[in-house]
């Protein structure tokens, strides 16, 4: 029993915890927010629909590809004005 509590303190709940932040993160996604994705792409959200996020990769030719929302691994920096969530 003592085993099966250790695994799930430092194995089971720290991930929970992480996989709840990613998602509450995902979640929030609003236009302006400067984000990574999986793939490792720098993009600028345009558009955000159910599940696809619209980014803008090139200022300068602006180009825009459209992701899942789950391929976006984090916010870097957010909207004027707005706060970064934690």
């Amino acid at each position: 029993m003592l085993i099966i509590g250790l695994f799930y303190l430092l194995i089971l709940r720290p991930r929970r915890v992480e996989e709840q932040k990613h998602r509450s993160m995902i979640g929030a996604l609003k236009k302006n927010d400067r984000v990574v994705t999986i793939g490792g792409m720098l993009g600028t959200v345009v558009a955000v629909k159910d599940d696809e996020v619209t980014l803008k990769i090139d200022e300068s030719t602006n180009t825009k590809v459209t992701f899942l929302r789950s391929a976006i691994k984090s916010v870097i920096a957010v909207a004027p004005g707005e706060s970064k969530p934690s």
